[in-house]
């Protein structure tokens, strides 16, 4: 079922802001009375479209069951070439990833200059809203500004647990060193891999994805589901009382 999103509520209807009405009506082709799921303030509802002239509105008839993950994810990504990284967002928010953060690391290729960054920032943004529409997110992951190596260290400390899928780890798998926090880090490094030197530097422990090397845009996918399900987090939840 189609969702959408919006804060903009009176009562029990909510008001479709101006992109989103057009997309529902034009492009998705729904009609006066179609069902969607509305998320409002983090809650997920159904609810029936309702056309009002220019404006788009939709009332909310009941409150469905959650989405999101106890497990809140945070991952640092090392940026990676062309496209790959709308890649890395809308699959990565599809899992059920917290929040999404670039960083730069030694090997890194990708080096885009300060100009290039807000608007690459502001695509990545729409596709994450993108994506969280398409997979009945209740929330919509936050996409960070580009971090050096220094400053996503410094973040890592942050969190109650941190974890980096290194390709030369080996005494531990993710779901062996998985201490069973809800708030974890995840650092995959950029196409070229990360320095053994930065491994040490950071405050994380390294951890096996098993015996098949993965790309840097499909590491993350994995690392996220996997800890996702050993967290036991790929299943409703019911709405709150």
């Amino acid at each position: 079922m189609n969702c959408f999103y919006s804060d903009d509520k009176v009562g029990n209807a909510v008001r479709l802001n101006e992109e989103d009405a057009q997309h529902a009506l034009k492009s998705l082709r729904l009609r006066d009375g179609a069902n969607i799921v509305l998320v409002v303030n983090g809650k997920r509802y159904a609810a029936l479209l309702e056309v009002r002239g220019r404006e788009v509105w939709a009332n909310l008839t009941v409150e469905l069951p959650g989405t999101e993950a106890r497990t809140r994810i945070t991952l640092y990504q090392g940026l990676v070439k062309g496209d790959k990284m709308d890649d890395i967002i809308r699959q990565c928010t599809e899992a059920g990833v917290h929040k999404i953060v670039p960083c730069l690391f030694a090997r890194s290729v990708a080096r885009p200059r300060a100009d290039q960054m807000q608007p690459r920032l502001l695509r990545w943004r729409k596709i994450a809203r993108e994506a969280a529409m398409q997979s009945g997110r209740t929330m919509i992951p936050e996409v960070g500004g580009l971090l050096t190596f220094a400053g996503m260290t410094t973040e890592l400390e942050k969190h109650r647990q941190a974890l980096v899928p290194w390709e030369e780890a080996t005494a531990k798998s993710l779901p062996e060193a998985y201490d069973g926090s809800r708030d974890i880090a995840v650092v995959i490094g950029p196409e070229g891999g990360m320095e053994p030197d930065e491994i040490t530097q950071m405050k994380a422990t390294p951890v096996t994805l098993g015996p098949r090397i993965l790309r840097a845009d499909t590491a993350g996918v994995v690392a996220i589901a996997a800890l996702l399900a050993v967290a036991g987090d790929m299943r409703y939840t019911t709405p709150e009382k």
